[in-house]
């Protein structure tokens, strides 16, 4: 694999939208657009939840549609089950928020050699 950037993750302690502040926040998740569509960002997604590893939340603005896509593909190939998010709104700004728990996921997908 090649050593060029294709973008950038911020990931802090405490949700913007619910207060929760035992949840890590997937502050910022940004993949170059000629990096798009080729797995990267969902295999960068799965790498920063297996690392930070317990309760997450993942907001989105509402009217990011395309966004939506990823995070619903995203989420549901890293946990085995289709998403739930809930809408919500924050100083005036729409959400779509969705909350999972990696440590749960991640055990779920290792397999019986990976897990020894």
């Amino acid at each position: 694999m090649g050593r060029n950037l294709a973008g950038f993750v911020l990931v802090k302690r405490g949700s913007e939208v619910s207060g929760n502040l035992t949840v890590w926040d997937m502050a910022e998740f940004f993949i170059l657009r000629g990096h798009r569509r080729r797995g990267i960002g969902t295999e960068v997604a799965r790498e920063v939840w297996r690392r930070f590893q317990g309760p997450w939340e993942v907001r989105v603005m509402q009217s990011n549609l395309s966004a939506h896509h990823f995070w619903d593909r995203a989420i549901s190939a890293f946990t085995g089950e289709a998403p739930r998010p809930v809408f919500a709104e924050k100083g005036g700004k729409h959400w779509k928020l969705y909350s999972f728990n990696s440590e749960q996921a991640a055990a779920k997908s290792l397999g019986p050699l990976e897990s020894a």
